[in-house]
């Protein structure tokens, strides 16, 4: 009877861990603090090309970082604008 040897599966693209969990973070911080957010999901898609991965979850966070960041600065803009229209009346 002869052996034969069975290769490891397959196990896909290896995730680098560092950029996996910068993309974690970075989508954490997009609701915590969109523009922190920004700054490491950005980190975390330019990690995840650098090693030939696409990693959705970081584009996912930076895209919302930088749409809640828009928002609240419209916010802030317009309360900014009413406090200062009442303060005049």
């Amino acid at each position: 009877m002869s052996e034969t040897t069975s290769a490891p599966a397959d196990q896909g693209t290896a995730q680098d861990p560092k950029a996996n969990t910068l993309a974690i973070v970075g989508f954490i911080l997009a609701f915590v603090a969109p523009p922190i957010g920004i700054v490491v999901s950005a980190i975390a898609v330019s990690k995840a090309g650098k090693a030939g991965l696409d990693s959705k979850l970081s584009k996912w966070g930076l895209g919302l970082s930088i749409v809640f960041t828009v928002l609240y600065l419209v916010l802030f803009g317009l309360a900014g604008y009413a406090a200062i229209t009442l303060q005049a009346a």
